[in-house]
């Protein structure tokens, strides 16, 4: 195993989960699996985002259309549009909530990940 050694103010030092002014590979290993899953998270984030964006919106718009300010001739004009705006809104809801199913049904008969170890924390002096 490679140690690396740092300087005080390295930028590396957050790396050193064990502060032992090294940062050996099993700790540059365990910092890029953790930004990895961080990076996981924040995309799902924003996927569940897009998704409730599209079912709200739908919900929004069909009550507006419900609403006595809009004539049923425009209704009429607009059906066209309104249907590619369902559709494509609901394939959004659809696409987000078929992944989600696959990709929990997939982790769950994968094997799982080994553990990360614990981070040791540096003794205080009190």
């Amino acid at each position: 195993m490679i140690q690396k050694k740092l300087c005080a103010d390295s930028r590396y030092n957050k790396y050193d989960a064990d502060f032992d002014g090294t940062v050996d590979d099993e700790e540059i290993d365990n910092a890029q699996e953790m930004l990895e899953l961080e990076l996981r998270e924040e995309k799902a984030d924003a996927h569940r985002r897009m998704a409730w964006v599209a079912m709200i919106s739908m919900i929004l718009f069909t009550v507006a259309l419900f609403l006595p300010m809009v004539s049923e001739t425009r209704v009429a004009a607009l059906a066209d549009l309104l249907g590619l705006f369902y559709i494509a809104q609901a394939g959004i809801v659809g696409a987000y909530m078929g992944v989600t199913a696959w990709m929990s049904k997939t982790q769950s008969s994968s094997p799982t990940s080994p553990s990360l170890p614990p981070i040791r924390r540096p003794a205080s002096n009190t």
